[in-house]
């Protein structure tokens, strides 16, 4: 997907296609079989050393984003996964992207350029991944121009400063506001006495790719500092188009159009209850598949991101149980797009088209909280002001102004609570609100209620019901002109839903399982159609029924070895048009293995990845895949130097994504083999 659309299909602008019957698929549970009869052959022969595993290690697994402060799993009134730095080392991820492939419920899309994120049967790539929360430190990253979660290469953080991903399902509007509306996720860097001391990596990959870091991590005079920064830069890959299957245009074969370079800095201090965080990620991206009408194969059409956000947080007790969180931050997106077109004229000159976009804003927030016996209170407030969210389009020689548009400053304002009450020794009610003031729209109030059920001390039932909401973003609301495009002053926010069972069991001393169904009733969904007049125009235009199961069997075992494996299925379906929405595979199956190979030297990484057929924007559909990567991981000279190599996708598996509206392609195919060798040395 890309910032602007030129000649787009009003059909393809709804978002939806027919769909044909959906069969109940095997592969998924025939994967999870697989595992769980692996798991139990391989506990007939380990079983003889109990002391060398945490037997109570999954149980007690915290996380922090789902309430808002740190908790059990198992106490969280939200499906959650956790994804740790062990498993990002050990399965050789990549990208944040990577790491989702292997979440239970979320798919990945990808159309050469960004990354998109399905979550629980829904993937819409035209709306930028606004309907997932991404933070890093519980510091909003959505930008205000496109409210994008950047998840692929664009994510403005190197991969290896991640200490853990918290991945809450489900809506939290009722703590988070706008955005928090599948999913929430939350990136929380290492800090200083996990990096202890210096780091440096470095990568080479198939595609003349190379990637680098350096980082630190120490104390100076009481105040604990991270710094770090690395770059990345690839050559990419010949791809063969056959929609430009022609002489004229290279046979289809685009050569030198997928290069991708990044630069990545991130400084974080603390001292004496202070907490200082600046991150600044600049990625530029070539476009390979034509899109809009561009002039195929010209590699000076491309796309440039530039992210820069600026935090101070304090957090203090108070005394009584009470204690005071404030952040302030300052964010900047910068977006520049370069499309090349041929010659308005035979013979003429080609015409470069640019369009831009810049974004600043400010964030404040003060949050009260209070442990109790029997209640866990938490207050806030938060506001925003957006200073600048410019959007703006011409041809840059000779100059032609096509968009201009620069909305006024605008403020929002929040408040929100929340109470976790503990109603007997076994069963817990969590109950919050907030409310939300946009000066375009007004206010809108988001409840969220849990209610947790411990029958015995390894099993937990939990009852859900929340609500959240996606305000539209200035992208949506402002874009106008080309003569094309139309603004919408009163475009409204899209609302949802949700009514989700957990149940989360503990299977003996190393096997945990988690299952679940939910129903979400999304309304008022945002789509690009045609009015009146012909002009194209983002209207709430449609509703989402979504009914869904999963379920995940994870596993440690005494020797070392440790794995999960997962399995989705979701109907989704536009209500008014009676079809099934684009891009969203109804059937996900993910398979996740750690063989020790060397007691703590080296280890063997399995992540497998099933996804079912999705629809395209033009009705076909897109095959069924599998996708197997293999990692290994050897640590060597102590603990002062790892050596991993990687093969993504061994079995050379040709699938495709489906392609986002403007783009020619109907499928996008995505790598075949690629190889990664990657060296870190500590100090």
């Amino acid at each position: 997907m890309y910032r602007r659309r030129r000649n787009p299909c009003p059909r393809c602008s709804s978002g939806a296609a027919r769909a044909g019957e959906r069969r109940f698929p095997q592969t998924g549970l025939r994967i999870l079989a697989i595992f769980v009869l692996t798991v139990i052959a391989v506990a007939q022969e380990t079983t003889k050393d109990l002391s060398e595993a945490s037997l109570e290690e999954l149980a007690n697994i915290t996380v922090y984003t789902a309430s808002r402060h740190t908790q059990k799993v198992s106490d969280a009134p939200s499906s959650v996964t956790v994804i740790t730095r062990d498993e990002i080392q050990k399965y050789g991820y990549r990208t944040l992207a990577d790491i989702l492939r292997s979440v239970r419920g979320f798919d990945i899309t990808y159309d050469r350029n960004y990354t998109y994120a399905g979550v629980r049967g829904i993937n819409r790539p035209e709306t930028y991944n606004s309907r997932v929360l991404l933070m890093i430190n519980g510091l909003r990253t959505n930008n205000n121009i496109y409210e994008q979660a950047m998840l692929g290469p664009e994510f403005p953080l190197d991969i290896d400063l991640i200490e853990r991903v918290e991945i809450v399902r489900g809506p939290s509007s009722s703590l988070y506001g706008t955005s928090a509306f599948f999913a929430v996720i939350n990136v929380i860097t290492r800090k200083t006495d996990q990096l202890k001391g210096g780091e440096l990596d470095f990568d080479s990959a198939s595609f003349g790719t190379y990637q680098g870091r350096a980082s630190y991590g120490g104390e100076y005079r009481g105040a604990d500092i991270v710094l770090s920064s690395g770059f990345y830069d690839s050559q990419g890959q010949t791809l063969f188009y056959p929609e430009f299957n022609s002489p004229a245009t290279n046979n289809g074969l685009a050569r030198n159009a997928d290069y991708e370079t990044y630069q990545h800095f991130l400084a974080t201090v603390s001292f004496r209850g202070f907490t200082f965080q600046g991150i600044y990620g600049a990625r530029t991206k070539g476009i390979p598949t034509g899109a809009f009408d561009t002039v195929f194969d010209d590699s000076r059409t491309h796309t440039f991101d530039n992210e820069r956000y600026l935090d101070l947080g304090y957090q203090h007790p108070l005394g009584k149980g009470w204690d005071v969180t404030g952040r302030t931050s300052v964010g900047r997106y910068v977006y520049d797009g370069i499309f090349v077109y041929g010659p308005a004229q035979p013979g003429g000159s080609d015409v470069l088209n640019g369009d831009f976009a810049r974004g600043t804003w400010w964030n404040g927030e003060l949050k009260l909280q209070q442990s109790l016996d029997r209640n866990n209170l938490t207050f806030g407030t938060e506001f925003r002001d957006n200073l600048q969210q410019d959007q703006v389009n011409y041809n840059i020689d000779p100059f032609l102004q096509y968009i201009s548009s620069r909305p006024p400053s605008s403020v929002i304002a929040a408040l929100y609570g929340q109470d976790e009450f503990t109603l007997t020794r076994k069963l817990s009610l969590s109950a919050g609100v907030r409310y939300d003031h946009y000066y375009n729209f007004g206010g809108t109030a988001n409840p969220r209620l849990g209610l947790i059920y411990h029958p015995f001390s390894q099993t937990a039932f939990k009852l859900l019901y929340g609500t959240a909401f996606r305000a539209p973003s200035a992208y949506e609301m402002y874009y106008y002109g080309l003569g094309e495009f139309q603004a919408n002053l009163h475009l409204q926010p899209e609302s949802i839903k949700t009514y989700e069972v957990v149940v989360e069991q503990s299977l003996g001393e190393h096997l945990q399982l988690s299952t679940g169904v939910f129903q979400n009733q999304v309304s008022r969904l945002i789509n690009e159609v045609p009015n009146s007049t012909g002009y194209l125009v983002f209207e709430n235009t449609a509703s989402a029924h979504v009914d869904g199961f999963s379920a995940e069997l994870d596993a440690r075992l005494p020797n070392g070895l440790q794995g999960k494996a997962s399995y989705s299925y979701s109907a989704n379906q536009n209500m008014q048009a009676r079809q099934t929405f684009t891009s969203s595979p109804a059937q996900l199956a993910k398979l996740n293995l750690i063989v020790p190979l060397l007691r703590q030297k080296l280890f063997a990484g399995l992540d497998a990845q099933f996804n079912g057929p999705a629809i395209t924007e033009t009705g076909a559909s897109t095959s069924s895949f599998q996708v197997v990567n293999l990692t290994l991981l050897g640590h060597t000279v102590g603990e002062h130097l790892d050596i991993s190599a990687s093969v993504y996708n061994v079995l050379d598996k040709k699938y495709f994504d489906p392609a986002p509206a403007g783009l020619p392609e109907d499928r996008i195919q995505q790598d075949g083999r690629s190889l990664r060798l990657k060296l870190t040395g500590r100090f």
